[in-house]
């Protein structure tokens, strides 16, 4: 099912960058806005994934870590739409972009991306 969104001007986009080795994600204030988390926290990497996917919506954690495993297995670009809860404790739809990025190994390394906040036009 496609839907049609829009990206809105009331909270900026994040940017974050999930060490694999060290499962820890390096993110920007705009993140922890996002995801009702503290800016230092987010800033200096100290949380896992695990704290970013608490605050996913129930209904669609299971789809969206599928997602994140299947572009960590194949290196290519991901995209995903879920809601997340933010600082206020309200649920907003949300849309990553990223990809897996690898060792020159072969490894999974670094997973980076960008979250908008979106709204539905449907």
């Amino acid at each position: 099912m496609y839907i049609e969104t829009t990206i809105t001007n009331d909270i900026e986009a994040g940017i974050f960058t999930w060490s694999l080795a060290e499962d820890r994600i390096y993110a920007d204030t705009a993140i922890a806005a996002l995801f009702g988390l503290k800016p230092d926290d987010t800033i200096q990497g100290r949380l896992p994934l695990s704290r970013y996917i608490d605050r996913v919506h129930a209904d669609d954690r299971r789809a969206l870590t599928a997602l994140i495993a299947k572009a960590v297995q194949d290196g290519q670009p991901h995209s995903s739409e879920y809601r997340v809860q933010n600082a206020s404790d309200a649920y907003e739809h949300v849309m990553t972009v990223g990809r897996c990025f690898r060792n020159p190994d072969g490894t999974p390394s670094l997973f980076s991306g960008i979250v908008y906040p979106v709204c539905s036009l449907s």
